[in-house]
C-alpha cells in the first residue's frame, strides 16, 4: 500500500536489471534459481527482508482511528460510513462489524508471520557475510515480535507459531496464555538484540537496530507487566468460568518482573538520543525523520502519489469559505471527514499564569479569570463570558499548537473560527450556524438533544471546536484555490526517544523509584519550558503527571498509545469501568452573534458583530458533554479489555477458546 524511501534506495540497479531480463550477477532467474542461491544472495536477501517494513500498524492511518477509539478524539457522524466514528470501537457494538468497519489483525499478521519464519529458516546456513547475516536476522526476528505484539494487543494470547508450516504439520494451533505469548514476544526481541550486537554498527537510518529493538522491547514489557498485575489483581475473575479461560489469563510471574525488564530496555537506550528542541518539527518539517529524536522512522518518497493510506493533510481541516471573505469563495480543502482533538484533550495543556510565570490548567490563570470570570462545575465543565476570550489560547504549552487548530488561528493562511451563532439568548436553543461545525443549520434543543447527522464535506466541520494539526503543514493553495495537501516527505515516528525516557518513568514508578519517575518527567517538561513538576499547582500526583504527560506528547501519533494505555492501565488497576472511555466527549462552545446574511450561501452566516452593534452579547465560552450517542464511549464490563474471536473462527478453528466474558456472545464478522 505505501511506498516508503527507504525501500527505493535499497533496491539495486543490479536486482531490477535482473528482474528485466539482464542477468549481472550470473544465476538463474529469480523464479528459478534454488532456496541456496536466493538465500545466499546478498541483495536478495535484503529484498526480501525490505518487505517487512511495509507491514504498519493497523490504525497507522490518516484517520486517526485509534485517537478516536480514546478520548483524544471524536468524529462526525456521516450516514453512509463510520470511518470517522467508529461504533464498533466506541460503542462496542461488535455485533454490527462489516467488512468496512476496522477488523481485529489475523490473517495478514499470520502471513506476515510465516514470511518471517521462512527467512529466520533459511538465513541461518547462508554463506552470507557474518555481520550482514545478524543485521537480517536481527530485523527478522524484530519484525515477528512487531507483528505478534499487535496480535496480542487485541486478543490476548494468541497461537504461537514459531516456524514455517508445512501440509504436513498441524495447523489448528491452540491458544498460548497471555504470559506466553508476551514471554514469546519479549524472547525474540532478545535474539534481536544479540544479533545487533553481532552485526555491530547502528544501521542505517530507516532500518530497525539495537536501539530499536530495546525501545520496542521497553514498551512491550510495559504491556506485559500491566497484563500480570491484571492477573494478580483478578481483574478477569467474574468472567472466567471455564479453566481454559482462566488458563489463558493467569501469569506465574510477578508484574515486577516485567517492569524491571521494561526499567532496564529503557535504560540502555538512555542517553543515546536528545529531544527535538522544536516540538513541532518532529510533525511538520520536511526532513523531520532526520531528527536526533527519531529511532524508527517511517519515510516517505517526495510527492503525493505515494502518501495512500497516510496523508492527514488530506483529511483534516476546516471547510469551505472562511470568516475573512466577505463573500462567497472558492477557497476550500475539498475534505469530507475528520478526527478533532476533544476538550478533554486540550484540557491538559498548561497555560503560563501571567501574574506568576508559572504553568497550570488554563482555567486557573488570571488572564482567564480577568476575561472570562468563568466557573467550574462539579463535573469540571467551564462557564464564562468575555469579548476577549481567546486569551485562553494563549502561552499554551507549545505542544499544543503543534497538535491542535483552534478558533481564532491562522491555518494554511486563514483565520479560523469555530465560535457558533445564536439568535437565541445563551443557553437556550441555538442554531448552529457557524461554518466551522459539524452541528451547521441545526437546532439543537435543550430538552431533546435533536442533531442533524452531517454529510458529504459538511461533516470534516468541527463538532468539538477544533481540529488536529499534526503532520499538516502550510503549503499554501492550488492554482484552483483548493489547498495544497502533498505532504512532500514527511514522515512518521514508529518510536522515538521521548517514548524511552516515559516508559522508563512507568517501570521506575511501579518499582517504587518515583524521585526517578520525576526527574524523568521533567525531563519531557523541560524540552517544551514548561517548568518542572509541582504537585501542588497541578493538583495531582506525579503518576498522574506522568499519565498525562504521555497523553499530551503522543496525541494524534503513530501507534496511538491513548487507546491502548487506558486499557492497560485499567486492567493493571483491576477495574471493569475505565471512565475515560465510558462518557460523552467533552466538547467547547464559544457562542457569539453575527452579521445575518445569505452572501454566503450557508444561512445565517457572517461576520461577528460589533461590540455597539444593537444585536450584540458578550461571547459565552462553554465546555460541555453533549448527551448525544453517537458522540458517546462505551466501556462497562471487563471483557471489553480484549475483543472477541468471530464465531466463524471459533467453529472453524478446532479448540480455539474464546476471550472470557464473550463464550455465549455470537458475534457475526
Amino acid at each position: 500500500m505505501r511506498k516508503y524511501k527507504i525501500i527505493t534506495k535499497l533496491l539495486p540497479a543490479c536486482l531490477l536489471f535482473m528482474l528485466g531480463g539482464c542477468n549481472p550477477l550470473q544465476i538463474d532467474p529469480v523464479n528459478t534459481v534454488s532456496d541456496d542461491q536466493f538465500w545466499s544472495n546478498d541483495e536478495l536477501a535484503r529484498a526480501y527482508v525490505n518487505d517487512f517494513y511495509l507491514w504498519a500498524p493497523a490504525t497507522a492511518n490518516q484517520n486517526f482511528t485509534a485517537e478516536m477509539w480514546s478520548d483524544n478524539a471524536v468524529g462526525n457522524v456521516e450516514t453512509d460510513w463510520d470511518t470517522y466514528r467508529s461504533y464498533v470501537m466506541t460503542l462496542r457494538n461488535y455485533t454490527t462489524w462489516t467488512a468496512a468497519s476496522f477488523s481485529v489483525p489475523w490473517a495478514d499478521a499470520y502471513k506476515h508471520i510465516r514470511a518471517v519464519n521462512i527467512a529466520l529458516r533459511q538465513l541461518p546456513g547462508t554463506g552470507l557475510d557474518e555481520s550482514r547475516k545478524s543485521q537480517l536476522l536481527g530485523e527478522a526476528y524484530f519484525f515477528r515480535a512487531w507483528v505478534y505484539f499487535e496480535l496480542i494487543q487485541y486478543l490476548g494470547g494468541v497461537p504461537l507459531v514459531d516456524k514455517a508450516l508445512t501440509v504436513y504439520d498441524e495447523t489448528m494451533i491452540p491458544r498460548s496464555s497471555r504470559e506466553a505469548s508476551f514471554d514469546f514476544v519479549l524472547n525474540d526481541l532478545n535474539e534481536a538484540i544479540a544479533r545487533f550486537k553481532t552485526a555491530g554498527a547502528e544501521p542505517a537510518r530507516g532500518y530497525v537496530g539495537l536501539n530499536a529493538a530495546y525501545a520496542f522491547k521497553s514498551r512491550v514489557a510495559l504491556y506485559a507487566a500491566c497484563a500480570a498485575e491484571a492477573s494478580e489483581k483478578g481483574t478477569y475473575s467474574s468472567l472466567i468460568t471455564k479453566e481454559e479461560e482462566r488458563a489463558l489469563m493467569t501469569f506465574t510471574k510477578a508484574s515486577s518482573t516485567y517492569y524491571q525488564q521494561a526499567y532496564d530496555a529503557a535504560k540502555e537506550v538512555y542517553g543515546k538520543y536528545s529531544l527535538e528542541a522544536n516540538y513541532a518539527d518532529l510533525f511538520n518539517r520536511n526532513n523531520n525523520y532526520e531528527s536526533a529524536e527519531i529511532i524508527w522512522p517511517v519515510m516517505f518518497k517526495d510527492g503525493s502519489d505515494n502518501r495512500t493510506g497516510f496523508n492527514p493533510g488530506a483529511a483534516h481541516g476546516p471547510y469551505n469559505t472562511y470568516y475573512e471573505y466577505p463573500v462567497q469563495t472558492a477557497e476550500k480543502t475539498n475534505l469530507r471527514g475528520s478526527a478533532f482533538p476533544t476538550q478533554d484533550l486540550v484540557d491538559c495543556y498548561y497555560q503560563k499564569d501571567e501574574r506568576d510565570g508559572v504553568y497550570k490548567p488554563w482555567w486557573q490563570t488570571k488572564q482567564v479569570a480577568d476575561s472570562l470570570n468563568g466557573t467550574v462545575d462539579a463535573d469540571g465543565n467551564f462557564y464564562g463570558q468575555g469579548e476577549n476570550y481567546r486569551v485562553m489560547f494563549k502561552d499554551r504549552d507549545p505542544r499544543f499548537y503543534a497538535t491542535v487548530v483552534y478558533d481564532g488561528e491562522i491555518h494554511r493562511g486563514h483565520l479560523v473560527q469555530t465560535w457558533v451563532d445564536t439568535t437565541a439568548a445563551p443557553g437556550e436553543n441555538l442554531t448552529f450556524s457557524s461554518l466551522h461545525t459539524g452541528f451547521r443549520n441545526t437546532t439543537l434543543s435543550a430538552t431533546t438533544k435533536a442533531l442533524q447527522a452531517p454529510t458529504g464535506q459538511a461533516s470534516c466541520g468541527t463538532i468539538t471546536g477544533y481540529y488536529p494539526a499534526k503532520y499538516m503543514p502550510n503549503n499554501g493553495n492550488n492554482a484552483d484555490g483548493t489547498i495544497n495537501t502533498t505532504l512532500v516527505t514527511l514522515s512518521y515516528a514508529n518510536l522515538r526517544y521521548a517514548e524511552v525516557i516515559l516508559n522508563m518513568a512507568e517501570a521506575a514508578y511501579k518499582l517504587n523509584k518515583s524521585g526517578e519517575t520525576e526527574d524523568l518527567v521533567n525531563e519531557i517538561r523541560d524540552r517544551v519550558g514548561i517548568g518542572h513538576y509541582n504537585a501542588a499547582i497541578a493538583g495531582h500526583d506525579i503518576w498522574a503527571e506522568y499519565k498525562m504527560q504521555r497523553r499530551i506528547e503522543f496525541a494524534f501519533e503513530v501507534p496511538s498509545h491513548r487507546y491502548y494505555d487506558l486499557l492497560r492501565w485499567g486492567e493493571s488497576d483491576g477495574l471493569t469501568v475505565i471512565p475515560e472511555l465510558n462518557r460523552y466527549t467533552k466538547d467547547l462552545l464559544v457562542i457569539r452573534k453575527g452579521v445575518e446574511t445569505e452572501d454566503f450561501g450557508e444561512g445565517k452566516l457572517g461576520w461577528p458583530v460589533a461590540t455597539d452593534h444593537e444585536d450584540y452579547f458578550e461571547p459565552v465560552v462553554r465546555t460541555w458533554r453533549p448527551e448525544f450517542q453517537e458522540w458517546g464511549n462505551k466501556f462497562d464490563d471487563a471483557k471489553y479489555y480484549l475483543m472477541p474471536f468471530p464465531k466463524d473462527m471459533i467453529t472453524s478453528y478446532r479448540g480455539l477458546v474464546q476471550n472470557p466474558g464473550w463464550a455465549d456472545i455470537k458475534i457475526e464478522m
